[in-house]
């Protein structure tokens, strides 16, 4: 800097011509008179330069530059002072002391030019380009390299103790909507903040308004996979930074998808139809040693070896495929596209002059009611009808109930061409009987698929697989493992018997999108709506290579057991009754008496904030959800999770009994008299069937039943309950 004001002294000594009197020339001095001559010049010294200042020095060289070599033409000179104002006059204030200091007009711009502030310019870019350099790198925002290793560490600390932590926490929050707005600030900071201050409104504003799905007492849905070695894959996802949508862009990235989706469908037993790779052809060169393990050794049905068609090699590549996609809603749309696309074309054959319209209007899909309602969604995408068919005494869809409404639906002229079957419903976790559906959608040329989201991890244990028999007449099948499968979300599997169905359907090839390896590699942008995919296989990788098969298959029926736990206490209490059967993790159960009082139920345990759960309706009977969630349940969660349910079933029962008592207003605004009178339904409990009436003021709930005694006389599941007013039996 000295240097700097030296040549500015050494300028201004030539005072007659400037018009300027130094009293001294000391730097100080000369930074006073140029402030109070050229403030922002002086102001500029202290300030890293801005965008636009850098791009005129920069300039500024390259024309000083260009006027050295061409020192010698009059017409490059002419033209540079012509485009540069009194740049070039400027270049000769440095050569010759007595040139005039005058301030130009650029005519383009019509700004008018300080000589002195282009000059300092000039100086500081050339002098202390580098200094420049470290002080910007000094200021960038965010984070760098050593301060991210220091909150990484922080942050793993943070989560760990989270969840170490978590039964601590209310489960649910107690915030109203709209409860965050007041609590950040109206506009985006303008400068960097301190990372301590974002952490600390973590705690103050957002844990306030979480759900803790990870929490002890949270059995609401099915469970939110989670577990350190996923979440340290999805560290390292993120990391990498990478957007996966072809095999050209990470190779790494599909490769790795392809084996972990052809290791988990081992796991499971799917038919080899659905797998990626030929354990004799393709794993020829692999490094493990065991080809017969367990999960690859099972026998494939007729139907399967009857498939030589699916089962052939083109080009190198299996026919059948698989993807990893980020929910099972979408694994669901995706095949109905796939099979509206194969449909119309099969309808093309027939009819070329066909209108799409035309088509998609007789286009017609069925599942069940108990099905998720993706598949509804799913219809309303794809423009499609979609028939939501009754389910059995056992919430199963039974193919005849399909073949009796494909047979209605080709007399009105329609078009059947999908049928979407449930291994788990949603609602109560039952099984749609694949044997009878996929017979009927063979015979029928339909699309047959499986949503296995939350049953589907089970089949990984054996003793679970004779629930999915039938999957071989499958065209399609999803499962979630960021369900049960201890990965985080979101991560869901899919499986195609025939790939080149799915790509003809989903493909879409734009020149900048292709590369040379093509006609090799697996791109799977093909393969869905989406074209950016995350490297989702990292997480599967870490958490089956960490945790094992064998670990697991332990987490899975440990969840099953605990289920079992909590149906033996809910039995021991006769005012409870279950609803379905209990196979896995789910138990579904309600206050005998009518839909009201389950309702009611589920309300006050769920404002407690001490445990959280979910109803569902299935043939018309409102039912309590209670899914084994948490990753480290226990017996004791078990005990503490009745013991809640069975205080405020107490707390419910009594307040209707004030109000059978008269003791309760006829106005009141109680939520018992709000809800809406359901009519007695019929349940099925077992393969009994069992009168439920509804608790009006005809109909009153046994004294017995009102009490929390064990010895309450109560109908069992082989009694039907005798009602003070008769009900047909449906």
């Amino acid at each position: 800097l000295g240097t700097f004001y030296q040549k500015i002294t050494n300028l201004f000594t030539q005072s007659k011509t400037n018009n300027i009197e130094l009293s001294s020339p000391a730097p100080d001095s000369t930074s006073a008179i140029l402030f109070n001559k050229y403030p922002s010049f002086v102001t500029s010294l202290s300030k890293p330069l801005s965008k636009q200042h850098q791009r005129r020095s920069l300039g500024l060289k390259q024309q000083q530059q260009q006027l050295n070599v061409s020192s010698g033409s009059q017409s490059t000179r002419t033209s540079c002072s012509t485009s540069c104002g009194s740049y070039n006059s400027l270049s000769h204030v440095s050569e010759n002391k007595q040139a005039p200091l005058t301030s130009s007009t650029n005519s383009s711009t019509g700004i008018t030019t300080s000589p002195i502030y282009i000059q300092s310019n000039i100086m500081l870019h050339s002098t202390y380009g580098d200094e420049r350099k470290q002080q910007q790198h000094q200021f960038v925002p965010g984070m760098d390299s050593d301060e991210f290793r220091r909150r990484g560490k922080e942050m793993v600390d943070y989560i760990a103790d989270y969840i170490t932590n978590i039964s601590a926490r209310r489960v649910t929050p107690e915030v109203e909507p709209g409860y965050l707005r007041p609590m950040l600030p109206k506009n985006a900071p303008d400068e960097p903040e301190p990372w301590d201050d974002i952490m600390k409104d973590v705690e103050t504003a957002i844990m306030p308004g979480i759900t803790h799905w990870q929490h002890p007492r949270f059995h609401a849905y099915f469970p939110a996979g989670n577990s350190y070695p996923s979440i340290l894959g999805e560290m390292l996802s993120a990391g990498l930074g990478i957007v996966g949508f072809s095999w050209a862009a990470s190779p790494a990235c599909t490769e790795l998808e392809t084996v972990m989706l052809d290791w988990l469908g081992r796991m499971m037993a799917l038919p080899k139809v659905f797998l990626p790779f030929d354990i004799n052809r393709d794993y020829k060169d692999s490094d493990d040693d065991e080809t017969n393990s367990d999960s690859e050794s099972y026998e494939l049905s007729d139907v399967d070896k009857d498939d030589t068609v699916d089962g052939t090699v083109e080009d190198g590549l299996m026919m059948n495929g698989k993807k990893s996609r980020h929910k099972a809603s979408e694994c669901v749309l995706v095949a109905m596209l796939c099979a509206r696309a194969k449909k119309v074309a099969s309808q093309r054959l027939i009819d070329p002059h066909i209108e799409d319209g035309q088509l998609l209007s007789k286009l017609v899909a069925y599942t069940s009611k108990l099905a998720h309602s993706c598949v509804e969604k799913a219809g309303l995408i794809a423009v499609i009808k979609v028939r939501q068919l009754y389910v059995d005494d056992h919430y199963s869809l039974r193919g005849k109930t399909l073949e009796e409404s494909i047979k209605a639906d080709k007399e009105k002229g329609l078009i059947p061409f999908f049928v979407s079957g449930t291994l788990g419903t949603t609602s109560c976790c039952s099984y749609d009987n694949l044997e009878e559906i996929g017979e009927i959608c063979r015979r029928e040329q339909l699309w047959f698929h499986v949503d296995g989201a939350y049953a589907g991890s089970a089949f990984i244990c054996e003793e679970f697989r004779y629930l999915m028999k039938g999957i071989h007449y499958a065209d399609s099948y999803n499962t979630n493992p960021n369900k049960w499968l201890l990965i985080n979300f979101d991560c869901s599997c899919f499986w195609v018997r025939d790939k080149f169905a799915l790509v003809n359907a989903m493909s879409v090839d734009p020149l900048y999108l292709q590369h040379k390896h093509a006609q090799k590699a697996v791109d799977y942008r093909h393969w869905g709506v989406a074209l950016s995919r995350r490297f989702r296989a990292l997480k599967l990788w870490f958490t089956i290579r960490n945790y094992g098969v064998t670990g697991l298959r332990h987490y899975v029926r440990e969840h099953c057991r605990l289920a079992k736990v909590f149906e033996g206490l809910l039995r021991k209490d006769h005012r409870f009754e279950i609803v379905g059967d209990v196979t896995l993790g789910l138990v579904c159960f309600r206050l005998i008496g009518s839909n009201k009082l389950s309702q009611k139920l589920l309300l006050s345990l769920n404002d407690s904030g001490k445990i959280h759960m979910v109803p569902s309706m299935v043939n018309d009977i409102y039912i309590i959800r209670f899914a084994v969630c948490s990753k480290d349940a226990t017996d004791d969660d078990m005990r503490v999770a009745f013991d809640i349910i069975q205080s405020h079933a107490n707390d419910v029962i009594q307040e209707y009994k004030a109000m059978r008592g008269g003791r309760l207003s006829s106005t009141s605004s109680d939520s018992l008299d709000l809800l809406s009178k359901v009519p007695p339904p019929t349940t099925i409990i077992g393969e009994t069937p069992e009168l439920v009436t509804s608790v009006t003021a005809e109909t009153n709930i046994p004294d017995q039943i009102l009490t929390n005694s064990t010895a309450a006389v109560v109908p069992s599941t082989h009694q039907q309950q005798k009602p003070s007013t008769p009900t047909k039996h449906k």
